[in-house]
């Protein structure tokens, strides 16, 4: 079985990602395509596969069993001050493909980090607005729309339980 966690960035993905982790101990495999180049998912009959992707939209998202697609929350705008601190602070400007220099509060990584921000800020809606029109029109049906971490946590660990019940009554049935 495979979920994807996917929304635009900054907004608790790998947060929720976690938390599944944490809640099906051992039977959770993680991936977070940030940092995973390979475009294939693995497959597993025995575990649950949680990708977390911001783009998982746009990598064909029908081989997921269930999408959740996580809305940016009401201080979106606060979440992004604290990652350009962090960034300022650490010297590392997104991790995912770092840019700027490679030193805490380095000057020069400001114009970066103020770049990024605001490129984020000022698309959030936009990017959101497109992605619901992907859901509409060809994902409705595997996707669940959720405001925050736990309500998706709720969502996942639902669809997880019913899908074991499912498998284990088919087993009964062979």
């Amino acid at each position: 079985m495979k979920i994807l966690i996917t929304g635009i960035g900054n907004i608790g993905k790998s947060s929720l990602r976690e938390m599944v982790a944490h809640k099906f101990p051992g039977q959770v495999i993680q991936i977070d395509m940030d940092y995973h180049n390979h475009q294939d998912i693995p497959e597993s009959s025995d575990k649950v596969v949680v990708v977390e992707d911001v783009h998982g939209l746009e990598r064909n998202p029908e081989q997921y069993d269930k999408i959740v697609y996580l809305m940016p929350p009401s201080n979106h705008f606060v979440l992004w001050m604290r990652r350009a601190w962090a960034w300022f602070s650490g010297g590392v400007v997104d991790l995912s493909a770092p840019k700027g220099v490679n030193r805490p509060y380095a000057f020069s990584n400001i114009p970066v980090i103020v770049k990024i921000v605001l490129r984020n800020i000022i698309s959030a809606k936009r990017w959101v607005l497109g992605d619901m029109e992907t859901i509409r029109n060809k994902l409705e049906e595997k996707t669940v729309i959720v405001k925050n971490v736990t309500e998706g946590l709720r969502e996942i660990d639902t669809f997880v339980s019913r899908s074991e019940k499912e498998g284990a009554k088919l087993n009964l049935l062979n």
